[in-house]
This record gives C-alpha cells, sequence and structure tokens, in this order.
C-alpha cells in the first residue's frame, strides 16, 4: 500500500477553523507567487552551489561556473579508489582479483596529484604484498591498511577544501564584480546531494562569505540556504520565495522577523522536550 503525505491545508475538517486555516494557506500561496515573479525579475540574485558548479540567477539571465575541476574528482576519486579495492578483495583475493587492484595501482600512481597518487598506490601495494598468500581477506591485513590510509584520508580532504575554498570563494568574487547586487539582495542555495558533507562544506564558506561583507552586518542565516531536494532552479526559487515571505510575515505580525525560522523553532523545541522528560521523569 503506497502512503503519501496527507494535505492538512484544510485541517480541522468539519470545523470553521478549517477554512480559516484554507484561507490562510490561499493567501500565503499568493504572497509566495509575488516573491517568485520578483526573483524573476531580477529583484534578488540566487546563486546555487549544485553538483560541480555555481548556478547564477539574476532575472532572465543565468549563468554557469564550474567549482570542482579535474584535480577536485581526482582527490575525491582516489579516496573512493581505496573502497573500491576494499570490495574487490573481500568478495575475493583470487590471482584475477589481486591482478585488477595491480592494474588499478598502476593507474592511481600515475594520476595528479602526483604525490598523493604515489602514496595511495605504494599502501595498496603493501596490502597486496600481505595477502599474496591467502585464500580470503585477513582482518589484520585490512586493519593495518586502514591505519596507513589515515594520514592519506587527511591530505586528500584537505587539498579537496583548499580547492573547494578557492575555487567557490575566487568565482564568488568575480561574479560579485560582474554583477551590481548588495549582498541584501543575494541568496546562495546549495542543493543536497549523495554526499551532504561536500554540501556542509559550501554552507560554510558562503556564511563566512557574508560575515565579511562589511554591509551585511546582520540575518546572514537568511540569505544562505540549504535545498535538501532540490534538483532544479525552480526549487531554489520555491525555496527562496517562501524565506522572504515568512520572514516579511513573521516581522509584521510577530514583530520578530526570524519568528518563523526553523532554527527558531527547533530551540524551542529542544526546550519543549527538555521539559516533557522532566516533567515526566523520563529517562
Amino acid at each position: 500500500m503506497a502512503i503519501i503525505v496527507e494535505d492538512s491545508i484544510r485541517e480541522p475538517k468539519g470545523n470553521p477553523l478549517g477554512e480559516i486555516n484554507a484561507q490562510f494557506h490561499r493567501f500565503y500561496q499568493v504572497e509566495k507567487a509575488k516573491a517568485v515573479t520578483s526573483i524573476n525579475d531580477g529583484e534578488v540574485m540566487l546563486i546555487c552551489r549544485i553538483d560541480s558548479r555555481l548556478i547564477v540567477k539574476a532575472g532572465s539571465e543565468v549563468k554557469e561556473y564550474v567549482i570542482n575541476d579535474e584535480r577536485y574528482q581526482n582527490l575525491k576519486a582516489m579516496s573512493h579508489a581505496t573502497l573500491a579495492v576494499y570490495y574487490q578483495l573481500r568478495h575475493s583475493v583470487d590471482e584475477t582479483t589481486r591482478c585488477q587492484v595491480k592494474k588499478w595501482v598502476s593507474q592511481i600512481r600515475q594520476q595528479a596529484p602526483l604525490g598523493l597518487g604515489k602514496e595511495v598506490a605504494d599502501v595498496t601495494t603493501k596490502l597486496l604484498e600481505r595477502i599474496s598468500h591467502s585464500n580470503v581477506l585477513p582482518h589484520s591485513a585490512m586493519s593495518m591498511y586502514q591505519q596507513e590510509l589515515e594520514s592519506i584520508y587527511a591530505k586528500l580532504m584537505t587539498e579537496a577544501v583548499n580547492d573547494e575554498l578557492d575555487n567557490l570563494v575566487s568565482n564568488l568574487e568575480r561574479i560579485c564584480d560582474e554583477t551590481d547586487y548588495p549582498s541584501s539582495n543575494i541568496f546562495m542555495i546549495v542543493f543536497g546531494g549523495h554526499q551532504p558533507r561536500y554540501k556542509a562544506l559550501a554552507l560554510q564558506i558562503f556564511k563566512k562569505w557574508f560575515a565579511g561583507k562589511e554591509q551585511h552586518i546582520s540575518n546572514r542565516e537568511h540569505h544562505v540556504r540549504y535545498c535538501e531536494a532540490g534538483e532544479t532552479l525552480e526549487d531554489a526559487e520555491d525555496l527562496v520565495a517562501t524565506a522572504m515571505v515568512d520572514r516579511e510575515l513573521a516581522k509584521s505580525t510577530m514583530g520578530y522577523s526570524e519568528a518563523l525560522n526553523k532554527d527558531v523553532l527547533s530551540a524551542v523545541a529542544e526546550k519543549a522536550i527538555e521539559e516533557y522528560w522532566f516533567n515526566n521523569h523520563l529517562r
């Protein structure tokens, strides 16, 4: 049986409050449509971190900037190569399998950055030597391989972070030089992906970039958004439109522009949970 999310717009059903609730949502959608129109008219600029690119939307103009070049992809693939070695040898350590891994080692050794490629190749060669007379992959051999890889992983990650930092920040500066938007009219959106740790890095860089703007002294969190299931520019537009409408609604009705912010609600929820556990003597 398929389970789908139920529509709560008209809740509580059979109650006048349900119709009032539905009317609120109709008003809300009208305001969101206005916000989307303002985005498409170029009143704000969207900078989206998606796959290996920055996609910049300023009105009808859309530009792409490559962030993760071949060097970055090599760094990531090198770490994945060691995982491929593990899976390959876990299933079999026969001569055919070892020959396949030896071929990979030879290929890794020739990849840039050559220093790190050589290190990965060297420790993998040692692993092959340790299991040359085994019929299975010994735990001790794999444990030693893991220990030898720790410092290499650290180098790979550091290089990848520095590569991302340099390319992302330089392109942000280039984008701002080419456009005429104050930071208050810029929204940065990080799209979710299969590796959230890489997306977390982009979020940190975006927030740090805003922190360095003298004219942008507050509300930096409002301008940097995470679009977890986003796949298109329309998803980014919808996310930013929601943020714009929520901010105005909260400011007008609650006197505090961040009152509808998810982080604020999380803080309230955290306090309520602690009190509930305490009051009900839960462990």
